[in-house]
């Protein structure tokens, strides 16, 4: 997923950082991490593609972050790895984070690789477009890779203005030809077209405002660069997918409003994608209970809606229903679960995180994805035999 160039280069200045920095003072710094063990069950048999229906990964993270000039500057690597028995595009290293931070009284510069979020909303987060997805990781395209940027940030009272310059472009991963759950056919890495003549170099950029106003969190931005997701065109000669990136001018808003125990969600865009402009809007509800019946556990109910104006876009018609379930003890017991559903009825199916601390450096997760009634029409058909229970053993440093 990096270049093996690209990789050379950012380990050769991390190297020469480190010697530069270790022969003028000593490092400031601290160090942090995890490396998890995962096995998955597909209780659907060998699924679509006559994949195992059993698999085992290794994944990792470690986080290195030092603190220069007396506090003003911070360097940051952060990287995950993956190694899985099946998928060979689940082998990997990814600097999520490779940055350089300086700080002024109200501006802050960053170079480097960065992880950026915007949205509000738990399930559908349209407005997010910073980060290229990994839909090896998970198809619903929650786990990103690091981008390239400069930007800055400059903070007043009235709000946080940020401004961010992307010169490289990272095409977005998929499940190779035994990775599971993937799409009714593999994705053609040698057949890769861009409406920007520039392609990868294009220069993207993005602004975005934020505020909190009273019990409002909102925020306004603005992207224009190549588009996140690319169109995926079977070619009858490959039996492949072919890939065509567009140029994406998107200018997004998310809104929260806290009131109690209540949480208003929305985020809405309106964009022109390749020659073609939409709308997109998702948004919800959250309601928590404290201290249910007396005890330390809380209790979140979350109800959203998204809506695309595009007939052919996958998720223009959804809705999900969900508890998120705190216990607040001294394992950090929780629990989120979901039950994602078409609205016209075309598919439906069930999604469960648990997590409980083992020991002070071991946790373990319990996650379930179970696909239900899906007509044959609809896009998560190809996912229909792919239900499953994942157990992960995540040991702490």
């Amino acid at each position: 997923m990096i270049e093996n160039l690209f990789q050379q280069k950012i380990l050769i200045f991390f190297l020469v950082y480190l010697f530069l920095t270790s022969h003028i003072n000593a490092l400031d710094f601290k160090t942090y991490g995890f490396i998890q063990q995962e096995s998955s069950i597909y209780i659907n048999g060998d699924g679509k593609h006559n994949q195992d229906n059993y698999n085992t990964s290794l994944f990792g993270k470690g986080t290195f972050i030092s603190y220069l000039q007396e506090g003003d500057a911070k360097f940051t690597i952060s990287a995950i790895g993956r190694f899985d028995q099946n998928d060979d595009e689940l082998r990997y290293l990814d600097f999520q984070k490779f940055k350089y931070e300086y700080y002024f009284d109200d501006i802050a510069l960053k170079i480097g690789n960065e992880i950026v979020f915007w949205g509000v909303n738990e399930t559908f987060n349209i407005v997010d477009i910073i980060n290229q997805s990994n839909l090896a990781e998970d198809i619903a395209g929650t786990k990103k890779l690091g981008q390239p940027m400069a930007s800055i940030s400059y903070s007043q009272d009235y709000g946080i203005f940020d401004i961010y310059l992307m010169p490289y472009f990272r095409e977005r991963p998929f499940s190779g030809k035994e990775g599971r759950p993937r799409l009714l056919f593999e994705v053609d890495k040698n057949s890769i077209t861009y409406e920007s003549s520039a392609k990868k170099r294009k220069m993207d950029f993005a602004l975005r405002y934020s505020a909190v106003i009273e019990d409002l969190d909102i925020g306004l931005s603005h992207f224009y660069g190549n588009n996140r997701t690319p169109v995926l065109s079977p070619n009858p000669l490959t039996l492949k997918f072919d890939s065509h990136y567009p140029i994406l001018s998107q200018t997004g808003v998310d809104i929260q409003a806290t009131k109690g125990p209540w949480l208003y969600k929305l985020e809405s865009v309106s964009a022109k994608d390749g020659s073609e402009r939409h709308l997109s809007t998702a948004g919800g509800i959250e309601y928590t209970y404290y201290g249910i019946r007396n005890t330390q556990s809380d209790l979140g109910v979350i109800v959203e809606y998204a809506f695309d104006d595009r007939n052919n876009n996958p998720f223009n018609n959804e809705g999900v229903i969900g508890l998120r379930w705190s216990l607040n003890d001294i394992k950090s017991s929780s629990l989120l679960a979901g039950y994602l559903f078409d609205i016209r009825g075309n598919s439906n199916r069930f999604q469960a995180e648990f997590e409980q601390r083992v020991k002070d450096d071991l946790k373990l997760f319990v996650d379930v994805s179970l696909n239900g009634s899906i007509d044959n029409t609809d896009f998560t058909y190809q996912f229909k035999e792919d239900s499953s229970l994942t157990l992960k053993l995540a040991k702490y440093f």
